[in-house]
């Protein structure tokens, strides 16, 4: 039932929320949130030509930044749908190093073939998220790495989350980064880093506040402290940033 939630969920949030999905990450009010995750993804990796798998891509906005870097991309969804709008934003944007795939990303056919791969916040909507871990390691190259961007506790609670499940039918959990690097022991993975994630350093150093004075302080605090940020994120109390290599 998750997973035909997934396939079908273009076909059920309406036409405003399919211009929504196909226009992310600018049609978002947490699009700074999102460009800091890019960004912030992306120093992580090995350098471009690398190839680079997007797992859970959606409608392909994360695939089509990486190709503007320059790797050379492979895009998969469970949804056919989200695949035919990422194959639209590909010939729009006439880039010719993205290929897309309709495929679950707890069964993919990929093995040891990307120097890298990423969950851009895809992981929490897995339905069996030890498979796509899995799936991931075997997808990578000996000393490949994978990257998670994913939600930390509480996630799965939030009011935005229970209307998604209770409306479409969608998989939401939460995916601290201790589950995660759990997850990527029992993979196979080896060496494990922890970073913050990027929309919570987003809103903490760049979010605006009601008042002012309590604007400046939240900044000045989260400039001077910003490892108290890592430090939260390791306790996995908040989402944040895993790197796995393999």
């Amino acid at each position: 039932m998750a997973k035909q939630g997934e396939i079908d969920y273009l076909k059920n949030i309406g036409p405003e929320g399919v211009r929504h999905a196909a226009n992310k990450p600018f049609s978002d009010p947490n699009c700074a949130g999102y460009l800091m995750g890019i960004a912030a993804i992306r120093s992580l990796l090995p350098p471009p030509p690398a190839r680079l798998l997007d797992l859970g891509c959606g409608t392909g906005w994360t695939s089509m930044f990486f190709a503007k870097m320059g790797y050379e991309v492979v895009g998969v969804d469970i949804a056919a749908d989200m695949i035919r709008c990422a194959r639209d934003l590909k010939q729009r944007e006439g880039l010719d190093n993205i290929d897309f795939a309709v495929s679950d990303y707890e069964h993919l056919r990929y093995e040891s073939e990307f120097d890298c791969a990423v969950f851009f916040d895809a992981l929490h909507h897995a339905v069996d998220e030890s498979l796509a871990v899995k799936a991931a390691f075997k997808a990578l190259k000996p000393g490949g790495v994978c990257v998670t961007s994913e939600p930390g506790k509480g996630h799965a609670h939030q009011p935005a989350s229970l209307r998604a499940i209770d409306e479409f039918g969608v998989t939401e959990k939460d995916m601290p980064p201790a589950k995660v690097i759990s997850l990527g022991r029992a993979a196979g993975f080896k060496i494990f880093n922890v970073y913050p994630g990027a929309s919570t350093t987003q809103a903490a150093m760049y979010g605006r506040a009601t008042n002012e004075k309590l604007s400046k302080l939240v900044r000045r605090i989260a400039m001077r402290h910003a490892f108290l940020l890592a430090s939260s994120v390791l306790k996995s109390r908040l989402g944040g940033i895993v790197t796995m290599q393999k």
